[in-house]
């Protein structure tokens, strides 16, 4: 589980949707709340 959570870590680090990124790493079930990793920076105009 740890793999599969640290590569849907990475998906969603370098901008993939998260459900995708679930998908992707093979998660089901889990539900997201909306933040979002500190580590994106986003244009906010």
């Amino acid at each position: 589980m740890k793999k599969r959570a640290d590569a849907m870590g990475a998906l969603i680090r370098s901008g993939i949707d998260p459900d995708a990124a679930a998908r992707i790493a093979g998660i089901d079930g889990v539900k997201f709340i909306g933040g979002r990793p500190i580590t994106l920076k986003f244009d906010e105009s």
